[in-house]
């Protein structure tokens, strides 16, 4: 296994898991991103300073938000998550040939987002970054440049003659 993980940044680039299901990357980091949302993020309306009806605001849980310890307390404005075991899958990219056997693991991150206005940062929402990366078990590219050559005609005959 090659164990050199890059994340796929090509959406419609299909995933094929060892229980036969199917996703594009793009619908994996949603499901991703929807159990994140479920499990770190809480959801709650509140009153806006103009008249208008309520908006929502999507935050980082309380009891995951601040860290205590010996009467300190530090404010957590990331969650970051990171697979250490990866699972087999195949990967089909949209500009290759076929389907291409590895693993895959998952990343993400939790962060409260902020904007600027008027000098002053003021809170958005938390925001969920997911990647997915992928190992193929047999490296794509040639492990030397010079593998190429030495697997060409050309080179087999011109070796054979010495």
């Amino acid at each position: 296994m090659n164990d050199k993980f890059q994340p796929l940044d090509r959406d419609d680039d299909v995933l094929l898991f060892d229980n036969n299901n199917t996703f594009t990357v793009a619908k994996l980091k949603d499901l991703v991103s929807q159990e994140f949302k479920e499990r770190f993020l809480t959801s709650y309306h509140s009153q806006p300073m103009y008249r208008g009806g309520s908006t929502e605001r999507v935050d980082i849980k309380s009891d995951l938000s601040t860290i205590s310890f010996d009467s300190k307390s530090f404010l957590c404005s990331e969650i970051q998550w990171k697979c250490i075991n990866s699972v087999n899958c195949k990967l089909l990219k949209v500009d290759s040939g076929g389907w291409q056997e590895g693993k895959l693991r998952v990343q993400a991150r939790v962060v409260n987002s902020y904007y600027e206005n008027n000098d002053y940062k003021k809170y958005k929402e938390a925001v969920i970054d997911i990647c997915i990366e992928f190992s193929p078990a047999r490296p794509s590219e040639p492990i030397s440049p010079l593998d190429d050559i030495r697997q060409s005609e050309e080179y087999k005959k011109l070796s054979n003659n010495n």
